[in-house]
């Protein structure tokens, strides 16, 4: 009778885990979202989850002791969990046989306790905390039913131009030798590490003047040795591509087996998986100009990953001064000694005392008192604007061209000046499957007492897929992602065009992210099967960059929003003038990050033709997270968790010191709250045109 007992503990524990409690309130029809296969899952183990309830209550006259059992039961199952989440398996089959063997065990102390009534409740409540663990839990999705279903796809893009701008560029390296990595002895499907093989043949090629890398169909494994490796393109000209077949189904996979995860500093740009420029600019290593007066300070978050930054920034190399005003629009700039002027500059731009030019950035005429990272703007003498831009011909000893208009007025009172920037070039990454031996194990920024620093950080920032880093005229396309918490990000780079991608596989963290000084590159045709906290967006000086035909068909309701995240580094400023058009299934226009990087974005950003899903009905488009009002139990465990973090990262135990962070943070917490009503005006000179949502459409 145990045996057959265990089995329906177990029946009874997988039922519970379908059950989704967030997708009820699709049932109140106060949501802008249509109930779809999914959705019908969860309703169904509902039901079925009422009949164990049923059957505890007339067969085993339900009572206390069954309330108490349950209860004790998800005490259990997150103990469980927590041991697992220690453990970090990357085989499914680890978490699978561990779950069981609890299932089996508690069904058999159970069955020998109560003399033989054989209770299931126990185990539907540890089928539920799986489903909606706040924590996380590993090798969550393959035991959920619903979000192994396809959402379909409205459409899927097969235009060649966005905005007048060719979708497909012709890679400059399509002259150069094509090389079949098989006759190099890089062989798939071996099982065997081929990651420094792989770099061996990159860095030959890229010194010998560039080509492409052919990877046959199979499967190829790469950072096996736990050793937090990854492959870097550190020369121009380099292609890697993958074998389709004629239907275009894509036939080789690189799988990432390790973190590379680097939390000492900076974290949040650590490693990817592939990484290009690392010679240029290490990652966790913050590229750009400095203040021109820095006074040495250094914040840090909140958030249990991050460890704070030194605030040590690399800068280009100076080239020389603007002479004359010139005008948005303008293409030309004259200058000291155009000489000394390289192909990619970056232009930059200081404040005045008086903290003017983040002012016109932000088109804001006042600072807020908690943005110091604004105020420290005219204090430092900031190069708030920090535009990467190519040099299109000198035109004479004095004058420049610009492959394209000025986005700003370049008046000579915030005494423009032009630095020379080192880029790569003509870098291809397509026909590629890349996966991960991620087990899925996400908790945005980590629980306190939950998991350690490290972990937290590993969740965040130590599975990435591909950072397009100080590169130019290159393309992440054709290419399937998955498994990854953060997919893509294209750093200090302009004209990289992702597109023709698909997103998907466990939930992460940032799905597309232009961060620091990324400008004028295009992501299109992009399909994200995955919920993302952070799911599209930058940070940093991200100027012109376009999101075209985005689509986001996670099967399950859990909406996600446009994100922005503020200066990145304090001589910095947030993103502007990007464009978002033709994009399917986002709520929200966002604003998080911490409190002293805000406000989250800077003027002249654009939402036309896009359609929205998953708000509340009449709820408004802009959400400052920062300023979101809290209040009764929502506000004091906000301020534990934080007190927790900062005792943590402090690595101290002192009750006076927490005491006071409490305190301190609960004032903060109160003196913050602003209305949704008002949350618009964090998002100054935004442009709306044709969107579709419950709360705007014009």
């Amino acid at each position: 009778m145990l045996i057959l007992y265990s089995i329906f503990a177990i029946l009874a524990t997988f039922i519970g885990a379908q059950i989704q409690l967030s997708e009820f309130s699709l049932l109140t029809g106060r949501i802008n979202y249509r109930a779809q296969w999914p959705q019908t899952m969860t309703f169904v183990a509902t039901v079925l989850a009422f009949i164990i309830i049923a059957y505890d209550i007339v067969v085993i006259q339900f009572n206390t002791y069954v309330i108490v059992e349950a209860m004790l039961g998800i005490i259990i199952c997150l103990f469980s969990e927590w041991l697992l989440s220690r453990l970090s398996p990357t085989a499914l089959w680890v978490s699978v046989v561990w779950r069981v063997v609890l299932g089996i065990a508690m069904a058999v102390a159970i069955g020998l306790k109560t003399g033989g009534t054989y209770p299931l409740l126990p185990f539907l409540g540890m089928g539920l905390y799986m489903r909606n663990s706040p924590f996380g839990i590993v090798h969550s999705k393959p035991f959920f039913i619903a979000c192994r279903m396809v959402r379909k796809s409205n459409h899927r893009c097969v235009e060649t131009a966005v905005n007048g701008i060719d979708s497909i560029k012709e890679p400059i390296s399509k002259a150069l030798p094509r090389i079949n990595v098989a006759g190099c002895g890089i062989m798939p499907d071996t099982g065997l590490d081929v990651l420094h093989d792989v770099q061996t043949l990159i860095d030959k090629v890229g010194q010998q003047g560039g080509g492409t890398l052919f990877f046959p169909r199979g499967r190829y494994l790469f950072n096996m040795g736990g050793k937090k490796e990854f492959l870097q393109i550190n020369h121009s000209h380099i292609t890697l591509e993958g074998e389709c077949d004629d239907q275009g189904q894509l036939l080789t996979e690189f799988i990432n087996c390790g973190t590379t995860v680097c939390g000492e500093r900076n974290p949040w740009i650590s490693p990817f998986f592939i990484t290009t420029g690392e010679a240029l600019q290490p990652s966790n290593q913050f590229w750009g100009l400095d203040f021109l007066n820095p006074k040495g300070i250094h914040l840090e978050s909140g958030s249990l990953s991050d460890p704070g930054g030194d605030g040590k920034i690399l800068t280009p190399p100076f080239a020389t001064k603007v002479t004359a005003y010139a005008t948005a629009g303008s293409t030309q700039l004259q200058v000291e000694d155009s000489s000394r002027v390289s192909k990619y500059i970056l232009l930059g731009m200081y404040n005045t005392p008086d903290g003017q030019l983040i002012k016109d950035l932000l088109g804001m005429e006042e600072l807020r008192p908690e943005w110091i990272t604004a105020h420290r703007a005219g204090e430092e003498k900031a190069p708030s604007l920090q535009w990467l831009i190519e040099v299109k011909r000198v035109i004479d000893a004095h004058t420049i061209e610009l492959v394209r208009p000025l986005l700003y007025n370049c008046p000579l009172e915030y005494e423009p000046a032009i630095f020379n920037a080192d880029m790569l070039e003509d870098i291809h990454i397509r026909h590629l499957r890349i996966g991960s031996r991620w087990n899925g194990l996400f908790h945005h920024h980590g629980m306190p007492l939950y998991y350690t620093i490290g972990q937290a950080q590993e969740m965040d920032y130590g599975w990435n897929a591909i950072n397009m880093k100080r590169t130019a005229h290159s393309t992440v396309e054709d290419v399937e992602i998955r498994n990854f918490t953060n997919p893509i990000y294209i750093q200090d780079s302009r004209e990289v065009t992702v597109q023709h991608v698909d997103v998907s596989g466990y939930d992460g963290h940032q799905a597309l992210k232009v961060y620091c000084h990324t400008c004028d590159c295009t992501f299109y045709d992009i399909i994200l099967h995955s919920h993302f906290a952070d799911m599209m967006g930058g940070e940093g000086n991200a100027y012109a960059n376009t999101f075209s035909h985005i689509q986001y068909l996670n099967p399950t309701f859990h909406p996600v929003d446009y994100d922005f995240h503020g200066f990145s580094e304090g001589p910095f400023s947030p993103p502007a003038f990007n464009v978002f058009e033709h994009v399917e299934r986002f709520r929200y226009i966002k604003g998080a990050g911490a409190v002293f990087m805000q406000p989250a974005c800077a003027a002249g950003n654009i939402w036309r033709q896009c359609v929205g899903e998953g708000e509340r009905k009449g709820t408004l488009l802009f959400h400052a997270m920062t300023y979101r009002v809290k209040s009764g139990l929502i506000k004091y465990v906000t301020a534990v968790g934080y007190t927790i973090v900062m005792m943590k990262k402090k690595r101290s135990r002192s009750l006076m010191l927490a005491k006071d962070v409490f305190v301190e943070k609960l004032r903060n917490i109160d003196s913050m709250g602003i209305p949704r009503s008002q949350h618009a005006q964090f998002f100054p000179n935004s442009h709306i045109e044709q969107m579709q949502t419950t709360a705007v459409t014009s």
